[in-house]
């Protein structure tokens, strides 16, 4: 929506705040390990998507399934991976972040990855998140036991 009114104009720039506060604060839950926070910060019927091919990767059509998927890479982890904007873009329902990420594997190795996201906002709540970052150091590092290469 490209706004062609002062009035069509006031109503995208309420959105892009919006949608910048509600992403910040599901970044903040997330890296204070607020789990429900997290969560909450998105809609029942979430649609994630995380190309690729590692055993963290896919698409989830709603918060159970996408909780599911959260649950997973947390197991194989001794540290939660936490995320540090490093760039943002927001217009309107729109986020896109650029993000460097920390956490720990649970055979005590960094796992520093990079990711860039993008988050739409209705209403208040995310409904649509998309990660891409890089499948091969998630293989080699953080799913290096389910990777026939490292076999950790």
């Amino acid at each position: 929506m490209v706004p062609s009114t002062a009035t069509e104009f006031e109503a995208w720039k309420r959105q892009t705040d919006e949608t910048r506060r509600v992403v910040e604060a599901a970044i903040d839950a997330l890296n204070r390990g607020d789990g429900a926070g997290f969560m909450g910060s998105f809609v029942d019927d979430l649609l994630f998507e995380m190309p690729g091919y590692t055993p963290v990767s896919g698409t989830t059509r709603n918060l159970k399934e996408f909780g599911e998927l959260c649950m997973n890479v947390a197991r194989y982890t001794s540290v939660f991976i936490t995320i540090k904007p490093t760039f943002w873009l927001v217009a309107g329902e729109w986020a896109v972040t650029r993000a460097d990420g920390h956490g720990v594997t649970n055979h005590g190795k960094d796992y520093d990855n990079h990711y860039l996201h993008m988050w739409k906002v209705q209403n208040g709540k995310i409904v649509h998140f998309v990660e891409f970052n890089d499948t091969q150091l998630v293989m080699d590092v953080l799913c290096a036991k389910d990777n026939p290469r490292t076999g950790a």
